[in-house]
């Protein structure tokens, strides 16, 4: 028990409400705490049987020192002292709302809680279309776009727990949603998904966007994205002004956004691959970032420090401001989350960054490709990056010990989900393969990764039945709902796995080997039971999907396992036609097959990474 009588209004509040989340109890007969506010980079925590002190510099490491000594106390270990130096300044988390999965606002003051007992003092929430603009009926439409309402009461439990509610939009590309709809398109669109910035409509719709940005949130900050525009000008802008450099483009809609921000009175930030990528390089020592913006380098994707401190010179030629960076949660690339790439890459980055003196960083966390994988998951790079920001030098063992008390899943747990993907045999634990991703969505019949399937050493019926009923024992014991859900997917998501991930392989090869008799096994052994089992995978999804997100978005994932399970009811009825003499061959399995993708990650030979779902279904065309 904590007597924290002494505390400043602004503590208690917050802390209450940690208390009821973190099973910790306050009471005038406790320990009492004294908290010392401090503008030195450092957080002092002095814990004896009488009192509990806490220098620290910002809200959320208050919270933080909170976290380790409750940690401590329910271990046994009443006196301790520790002091530690705060290596950023700026770090947090970014949460992807714009693939499908909207964050509702019960998980996202969950995730606030989460992040302040970490210590981190910024939240980011990605929104390309999924907020609502007054002048725009179509923007965010049917897309679970957030209200101002809502927007508002998010920010302010943030500020509770002194963490800076930062809008991330897009001011450039990544519109594509809202360019489905092709008035819209013809409106605004360049070419893709980009804007045409030169347009003085574009210039009025962005001028709305940061007006309501700007009004909605307290900060004084805003990511305005600008990433990924590969064509810019090449469409209606060309069409208008010629053929320009992409980099002379930019800089013209960097000024015009410059001024829109000073006129709002916000900062924004970009993402700076557009002037580092092979799309678009710029030469350093004659380009200089205008004035009054922010570079944010963002990447997840490399291993090693001395890599990271290479770009971040390459950066430093060409700003004189401060450079911030971007690591990443893997849980983009299926349903699998992939923490051992999160571990070796965020590592790196971090060592890189306090090498550098680079003191703005968070950890994205992307929804490619639907919002496949549970949100729950991606809290893990958050808790990871907190380390590097405590610590010169992390101590594994105490990450684990803190991942466990934050999230209430252990270490283990969060690392499990990527053994769906690194097999036994492979010994690289940060490979970013995805095997059960393309193997699940893989047509039985229109088979194309058979050539990636045929190679597998591992018994991956076993590996994938065992991996079950891990998730299984561990959703059991879990008492958070959220995380609960979690373990019961990956558990339905490894009986679906035993059983479907050798099905176009097995029944191609019967086929080739005129075997009926195989043929009937698998209908009875592999496709019978498979059918139930996917309706079940799906209602376990959508169960974790609706304690984290708004419900809009998931139908995408409804439908992707309604295909598989009509196609497996399909499936059987040709094999049993065939079987019965009514069909005299089955013309999808009569053809050769060749790779599915001339994209290897090294040292993982045919085993590939593949992470589109329409395109692991079918060669055919989808859409118009």
């Amino acid at each position: 028990m904590y007597n924290i009588n002494n505390l400043n209004t602004e503590l208690i509040e917050p802390l209450k409400i940690l208390a009821k989340s973190y099973n910790f109890k306050l009471d005038e007969t406790g320990i009492p705490i004294i908290a010392t506010k401090t503008d030195e980079n450092i957080l002092k925590i002095n814990v004896t049987e009488s009192s509990i002190n806490i220098v620290y510099n910002e809200l959320p490491a208050f919270f933080r020192a909170i976290m380790i000594v409750d940690k401590n106390i329910k271990k046994g270990k009443l006196s301790f002292d520790l002091t530690t130096d705060v290596w950023f300044d700026f770090n947090g988390l970014m949460i992807d709302c714009s693939r499908n999965g909207v964050l509702n606002v019960s998980y996202a003051k969950k995730m606030i809680e989460q992040l302040a007992m970490i210590g981190q003092n910024v939240f980011m929430l990605y929104m390309e279309d999924t907020y609502k603009l007054a002048s725009e009926e179509y923007f965010g439409y049917l897309r679970g776009a957030y209200t101002t309402e809502e927007l508002k009461e998010i920010d302010d439990y943030a500020h509770m727990f002194g963490i800076e509610l930062i809008p991330c939009i897009q001011t450039l590309a990544h519109l594509n949603q809202f360019f489905m709809w092709e008035h819209i398109a013809e409106k605004y669109v360049d070419i893709d998904d980009i804007l045409n910035v030169s347009s003085d409509k574009v210039k009025s719709l962005l001028d709305n966007m940061i007006s309501y940005l700007s009004s909605t949130f307290r900060s004084r900050r805003i990511h305005i994205g600008m990433d990924e525009a590969y064509n810019l000008g090449r469409g209606a802008y060309a069409d208008k002004n010629g053929l320009k450099p992409k980099t002379e483009i930019m800089r013209e809609h960097l000024q015009n956004m410059v001024k829109i921000c000073e006129k709002y009175n916000v900062k924004p930030i970009i993402w700076d691959d557009m002037f580092f990528s092979n799309y678009s390089k710029t030469e350093s020592d004659s380009y200089k970032i205008p004035d009054g913006i922010d570079l944010m380098y963002w990447d997840y994707y490399n291993n090693t420090v001395e890599h990271y401190e290479k770009n971040f010179e390459k950066r430093s030629k060409i700003t004189d401001k401060p450079i911030m960076f971007a690591a990443g949660s893997w849980r983009w690339i299926g349903y699998a989350s992939h923490h051992g790439k999160t571990i070796a890459a965020t590592n790196a980055s971090a060592t890189a960054c306090k090498n550098k003196g680079i003191r703005q960083v968070m950890t994205t966390a992307w929804g490619d490709d639907g919002c496949e994988s549970p949100v729950t998951t991606v809290i893990f790079g958050s808790v990871l990056l907190g380390e590097h920001q405590y610590n010169k030098n992390i101590d594994m063992e105490q990450f684990k010990e803190n991942l466990l008390y934050i999230t209430g899943m252990d270490f283990e747990n969060f690392l499990k989900p990527q053994e769906f993907d690194i097999l036994p045999s492979i010994e690289n634990k940060a490979a970013t393969i995805t095997p059960s991703k393309y193997t699940l969505y893989e047509d039985p019949l229109c088979s194309k990764f058979i050539n990636h399937t045929e190679v597998v050493k591992d018994d991956l019926t076993k590996v994938y039945k065992d991996l079950s009923n891990y998730f299984y024992n561990k959703a059991q014991n879990d008492t958070d709902e959220a995380l609960k859900a979690t373990n019961q997917f990956y558990g339905i998501f490894g009986e679906v796995a035993s059983l479907k991930w050798n099905l176009g392989l097995n029944i191609y090869k019967a086929y080739k080997n005129g075997d009926k008799d195989t043929l009937k096994n698998i209908i009875i052994n592999q496709i019978e039971p498979l059918i139930p089992l996917v309706e079940k995978l799906k209602y376990a999804r959508m169960k974790e999907w609706c304690l984290t997100n708004k419900s809009f978005g998931f139908e995408v994932l409804d439908q992707r396992f309604g295909g598989i399970i009509s196609r497996l009811h399909t499936t059987k009825f040709i094999l049993e036609s065939y079987l019965n003499g009514h069909l005299d061959k089955i013309v999808e399995l009569e053809e050769c097959r060749l790779p599915a993708t001339h994209h290897r990650e090294e040292g993982m030979g045919e085993i590939i990474h593949y992470n589109r779902a329409q395109r692991c279904m079918t060669a055919s065309k989808m859409i118009w």
